[in-house]
């Protein structure tokens, strides 16, 4: 963990950027620790819940190294390196770089609009198979994706390579 990163690297994920890329469906809404993978996020069958670590704050990356995230207890941030697909139209606001990722902030879900990255900034890897939770706020790694999402509000993501899903 690098504690004194995670302000920054949350802070650089919404410079310059509006929240207004919330999805228009609900999606989930369970309040348990034990959420359903990435596969579900994908439309595939979800194994069995696993049960998550408890952090205060973590900065880690997935077995892949291709995706790296910052997780506090009401945020998290994940950026992204090799992706086939394209983000949406970058909105006016938006003055840095855009789409490289995807953030949880105040319930709602939106893209990166950021002058910096994650990648390279943790050693931490989260296992496929397992899941971390800082306060409302759990990740769960799989092979088939990250999927992240604030308990309270049951929006989130999930991200790979070959594509993405917002709920």
């Amino acid at each position: 963990m690098i504690r004194g990163l995670l302000p920054l690297a949350l802070l650089g994920a919404l410079a310059g950027c509006s929240l207004s890329g919330s999805p228009d469906d609900d999606g989930p809404t369970t309040n348990s620790s034990a959420l359903p993978s990435a596969n579900v996020g994908f439309g595939g069958p979800a194994p069995a819940p696993v049960e998550a670590s408890v952090v205060d704050e973590a900065m880690f990356r997935t077995p892949s190294q291709n995706i790296a995230c910052a997780l506090t207890p009401s945020d998290v941030r994940c950026d992204i390196v090799r992706k086939s697909w394209k983000p949406p139209a970058k909105p006016a606001d938006c003055e840095l770089d855009w789409g490289n990722g995807l953030v949880v902030t105040g319930g709602k879900v939106t893209f990166t609009c950021a002058g910096d990255t994650l990648v390279g900034t943790s050693e931490t890897t989260l296992d496929y198979g397992q899941a971390l939770r800082a306060g409302t706020v759990r990740c769960d790694s799989e092979s088939l994706g990250l999927t992240c999402k604030d308990e309270n509000t049951g929006h989130g993501f999930t991200l790979a390579a070959s594509r993405y899903t917002l709920f």
